[in-house]
C-alpha cells in the first residue's frame, strides 16, 4: 500500500465518510475556499493510480469508489510507525505513551481492563 501525500489523504477521507462520489461531489464537500474541479480530478486520479479508489461510469460521468478501506489504511500506518520508530515493539509505544502523559486516567483504566480481558472472550 503506497502512502499518501495529507492532500491525498484529506480527499480519500471524503470517500471513506462518504461512499461513492463524483469529483463535482468531492468538490461540494469542501470547505470554502473549495478547491477547483481539475485539482480535485487531479488528486482522485492520483488516488486510483495507487490502488485506493475504483470508478464507474454513469450517464452523468465517473463515480469513484474506495476499495481500500479507513481501517486497513490506519492499520498499514499505524504497523509503519510501530516499525520505524519504535523498533516494532508494542512496549516502546506504550512506554512512550505512559511517559508522555496525554491519556486520562479513565483511558489508563480502559487499557489496563482491556489487556487483562485478552484472550477471555
Amino acid at each position: 500500500m503506497r502512502p499518501l501525500t495529507e492532500r491525498e489523504e484529506e480527499v480519500m477521507n471524503f470517500f471513506w465518510e462518504s461512499g461513492a462520489l463524483s469529483v463535482r461531489d468531492v468538490v461540494a464537500l469542501h470547505n470554502e475556499p473549495r478547491p477547483s474541479r481539475t485539482t480535485v480530478a487531479t488528486f482522485v486520479k492520483f488516488l486510483e493510480q495507487k490502488g485506493y479508489l475504483d470508478h464507474k461510469a454513469e450517464s452523468t460521468g465517473f463515480i469513484y469508489f474506495p476499495i481500500i478501506e479507513r481501517e486497513d489504511y490506519c492499520g498499514q500506518n499505524l504497523k509503519s510507525v510501530i516499525r520505524r520508530y519504535f523498533d516494532n515493539s508494542i512496549q516502546n509505544v506504550v512506554n512512550f505513551l505512559i511517559k508522555s502523559e496525554e491519556y486520562s486516567d479513565e483511558e489508563a483504566k480502559e487499557i489496563i481492563l482491556q489487556i487483562s480481558n485478552r484472550g477471555k472472550e
